[in-house]
């Protein structure tokens, strides 16, 4: 279902009078990421709404457990899956079988036993938030061959140890790996060049930040912050260490889908977790 505003109004007051829609069964519609304004998932249902906004009810986005992961987004091409910390994205010599890979294909399976799924991009094992799965190769293939301009924007939330003088920055620097697989920053431009925007959105003793990249190296958040003296809290290998786990969640991603170049945004919030650690 698809409404145009014709006037400002709130959102659950806009729905529960242009459409046959409870406030219950919005609620509901909310909570299970199934409805956008302007292709943006709202955070709230008395949010205001403007006039000429466009919202979309979908019956495809729904949220389902596979254990302990969260399916945010699903339809007849993509799946996005909110990783939780502590879990191997693929498969490793070490480790096969829980990884999100396996419990994804798993659940694609279990609806449909011919149905394949490709994993589009990775996120280190410490590292909780969205994946992008598609159930097409030749769809997985054309994001991957353009990934930088496909995925238009990429967002991080972290709580760093300290408060930073500068609330908002771009960090600039190149990074190299050595071969005990540490990233590290050099000062000559033989490494890979890594560009991380930040922005402080609350701080205490802590501070959390609003992260945005424009490439994606090998750990560039977490080398980066540990850099310029504010290491991620829980990064036991760039970090203090202190913390029962990283957090770090990539928690939005806006892709151009490169057949139709419509615009998707998935976003989950901020865990709970981040704010008791500021």
């Amino acid at each position: 279902m698809k409404l145009i505003v014709k006037q400002a109004s709130n959102l659950m007051d806009y729905l529960v009078i242009n459409t046959d829609y409870t406030k219950k069964k919005v609620k509901s519609l909310l909570k299970y990421k199934s409805i956008t304004i302007d292709g943006k998932v709202p955070l709230g249902h008395d949010i205001p709404i403007k006039k000429g906004q466009i919202i979309e009810i979908s019956k495809e986005k729904k949220i389902t457990k596979i254990g302990t992961i969260d399916i945010v987004y699903e339809d007849t091409d993509y799946l996005v899956v909110n990783k939780p910390s502590g879990m191997l994205t693929i498969s490793t010599d070490k480790e096969r079988n829980r990884t999100l890979y396996h419990m994804v294909r798993e659940y694609v399976h279990s609806k449909q036993n011919h149905e394949k799924i490709f994993i589009v991009h990775r996120l280190d094992r410490e590292t909780s938030g969205l994946v992008l799965f598609c159930k097409n190769e030749d769809l997985r293939n054309k994001i991957q061959e353009n990934w930088e301009n496909v995925a238009i924007r990429r967002e991080y939330a972290a709580v760093v140890i300290g408060l930073l003088d500068k609330k908002k920055d771009c960090l600039i620097s190149y990074l190299k790996e050595n071969k005990a697989n540490m990233v590290y920053v050099t000062k000559n431009k033989d490494g890979k060049q890594a560009i991380t925007n930040y922005e402080v959105i609350k701080e205490n003793q802590n501070s959390l930040l609003k992260i945005m990249i424009e490439t994606g190296r090998k750990n560039q958040i977490r080398v980066q912050l540990a850099e310029i003296g504010h290491p991620i809290v829980g990064d036991k290998k760039y970090g203090t260490g202190k913390g029962k786990k990283l957090l770090l969640c990539a928690n939005r991603l806006d892709l151009k889908d490169p057949r139709t170049r419509k615009i998707l945004t998935f976003e989950i919030n901020v865990p709970r977790e981040f704010m008791r650690n500021l």
